[in-house]
């Protein structure tokens, strides 16, 4: 007797929680779509605008690396969860001494995996032009002007955290040339890479 006493007792109050103490949540029949009251907050686009500050290893066969700055830009969109298109530039705000990394443009695919909804790990493998300059007595893959500009394969890997819907932070490493030139005098091996911290925007 006291089992059925307290089930329905139980059954009473766990009524009156749903019916009565959520009155304010309850929709009333035929109210129109647009008057429903938003129930999930909104969520940013797929474009999304980064600006970061990289530094630049760059180094020849004839003169081991140096080390300069430059800002960076990325463009990009994200069309699937897992792969991306991004167009990436930078320009040099300092020089080495005796190598210096003007700009490099590249076009980039994203494959991605986002760890969970704040840690996105991401990958470039693209195309990139890349120009440098160096002191006349320094030889970048085997050319003896003031500046020299090639293209090479680009890839490189990088993680993005998100602070916000919108707002998030990013690091990442690019290699934007790995060339080996012939000459008659030798081989002469050349490479261009970025370290890059930066934030991003999302649309």
């Amino acid at each position: 007797m006291k089992r059925i006493m307290k089930t329905t007792i139980a059954t009473v109050l766990l009524s009156s929680i749903i019916y009565a103490g959520g009155n304010k949540n309850i929709v009333p029949q035929n109210t129109p779509i647009a008057d429903l009251p938003m129930m999930v907050a909104p969520t940013s686009s797929n474009f999304y605008l980064g600006l970061g500050l990289g530094v630049d290893s760059v180094s020849s066969a004839l003169y081991g690396p140096d080390t300069t700055t430059s800002g960076v830009l990325r463009v990009g969109y994200d069309f699937m969860k897992y792969l991306g298109v991004e167009a990436r530039g930078s320009y040099g705000v300092s020089d080495g001494d005796q190598l210096g990394h003007i700009y490099s443009m590249g076009l980039y695919l994203k494959p991605q995996y986002p760890i969970n909804d704040t840690f996105n790990i991401y990958g470039l493998v693209g195309y990139a032009q890349t120009e440098i300059s160096f002191e006349n007595e320094v030889a970048f893959n085997g050319i003896s002007n003031d500046t020299t500009t090639q293209s090479d394969v680009s890839f490189g890997i990088g993680v993005e955290y998100a602070l916000t819907n919108n707002w998030g932070l990013f690091a990442d490493v690019v290699r934007y040339i790995d060339k080996e030139t012939t000459k008659p005098e030798g081989k002469y091996a050349s490479t261009v890479d970025a370290v890059t911290f930066g934030a991003l925007f999302r649309f």
